[in-house]
């Protein structure tokens, strides 16, 4: 039965006792947890368990090898082992999707061939900073090469974690951060609609019909995820409490596949209460949803009655409610915000209404305040407009006695 020891920070030592040895029986190989787990005691024990497991079977069927063997194994004959024993129990589905993308399309071309231990900082840091468009060979925006330094760093944070590298190349290399030229840029862009555009939507979704008006209005009005919203079924409504239970999402696997997943994070699983009108609306909907079942000739939703599907009972992809708001709001000549900044709205809205963060944080069910206050909460007109008007009575041309102006000189 194998152990762990905690060497201080992020830094452990799984441990097992080799049976085929007399002296020295102990076996040992020293791991860091990931950044992005180690912050979770849960995710901590979780993933050590898992490392400590397959240490142990290492061991145990005489496979542990010496550093200075695996030292000599390729990038790309590395890239499976971190894809099933890091990719495959920390990340989601559609994470590995796009992250082996990245992979298979940036990392493998440039150093594929290449030895881990052999690749350098500089090497990294140069790639990294020259990296083009494959199509258009224009500089990458900033949001792209993230994802790509992000897929890097995983890869030879796993292989410095399992000693497969003495030296982990990836921590001379600097984060890819926005220029002030991106970031105004960024800024500039439309995030939300005001509560005025909001009106005005809610009237132009009638043009939809009405499986897609009440998906967007519903998005919009609960700050919902859109694969949030896609995986909710009838039996996730209360019309008493006026409220919708939130417990999966419809996403993707690792082959691209649509699946029913869990939510982003725990705290995304909760109720999320819903206008009065809203509800009673979807309570008239389901009336035309279960006649449309009934005479649907080839019914494939089994058990699953989801309130938004493709017409048969099967979930969307989804990218499917994206690519039907772009067209809808092409087609209406409506300024255009993307789909997930109609849970910026939600946001927006109860914040222009004086909600305090907290309950905001709450709705959105975001695990901290931060992302509330910095993401969700964008700068507002209205808002602003408030706070200037909380100084008009300071004119000083309203005092009863006024000073005149003083004289030019």
């Amino acid at each position: 039965m194998g152990w762990k020891e905690h060497l201080g920070g992020n830094k452990y030592r799984l441990v097992e006792r080799d049976p085929s040895k007399v002296s020295k029986p102990k076996k040992s190989t020293v791991v860091y947890v990931p950044d992005d787990i180690v912050k979770s005691t849960r995710k901590t024990e979780r993933w050590l368990a898992v490392e400590l497991a397959g240490w142990e079977e290492k061991v145990l069927s005489g496979e542990a090898t010496s550093k200075k063997r695996s030292e000599k194994i390729s990038f790309k004959d590395f890239v499976p082992i971190w894809e099933k024993s890091y990719a495959d129990e920390n990340m989601g589905g559609k994470t590995i999707l796009n992250t082996m993308e990245i992979i298979n399309s940036r990392l493998i071309p440039e150093f594929g061939d290449t030895r881990l231990d052999q690749i350098t900082t500089l090497q990294l840091v140069t790639w990294l900073a020259n990296l083009k468009n494959l199509k258009s060979g224009l500089p990458l925006a900033t949001n792209t090469k993230l994802n790509i330094f992000k897929a890097a760093k995983s890869i030879f944070d796993s292989a410095f974690a399992w000693g497969v590298i003495k030296n982990n190349p990836m921590d001379g290399v600097k984060r890819p951060s926005q220029s002030k030229r991106e970031r105004k840029e960024i800024r500039s862009k439309k995030k939300a609609y005001t509560r005025a555009e909001v009106e005005k939507l809610l009237l132009s979704l009638y043009a939809l019909p009405v499986r897609w008006r009440l998906y967007f209005t519903g998005v919009m009005m609960g700050g919902f995820r859109r694969g949030e919203f896609l995986a909710v079924e009838w039996a996730d409504l209360d019309y008493e409490r006026c409220a919708i239970w939130i417990d999966k999402q419809i996403t993707l696997d690792k082959e691209g596949n649509k699946i029913e997943g869990e939510v982003k994070t725990e705290e995304s699983e909760d109720w999320v209460a819903m206008p009065k009108w809203y509800m009673e609306d979807l309570k008239t909907y389901r009336r035309d949803w279960v006649k449309e079942k009934l005479n649907c000739k080839d019914w494939q939703g089994r058990s699953k009655e989801y309130i938004f599907h493709s017409g048969n009972g099967v979930m969307y992809y989804p990218s499917t409610p994206t690519r039907t708001w772009s067209k809808f709001l092409e087609k209406n000549e409506l300024p255009h915000v993307k789909l997930h900044g109609l849970r910026h709205t939600a946001g927006m809205l109860l914040r222009e209404s004086g909600t305090d963060l907290k309950t905001i944080q709450e709705r959105l069910r975001h695990v901290k305040m931060d992302t509330t206050a910095n993401i969700y909460t964008h700068k507002s007109d209205t808002i602003s407009r408030a706070a200037a008007d909380q100084l008009e009575d300071l004119n000083p041309k309203l005092a009863k006695f006024a000073p005149r102006s003083a004289p030019y000189a």
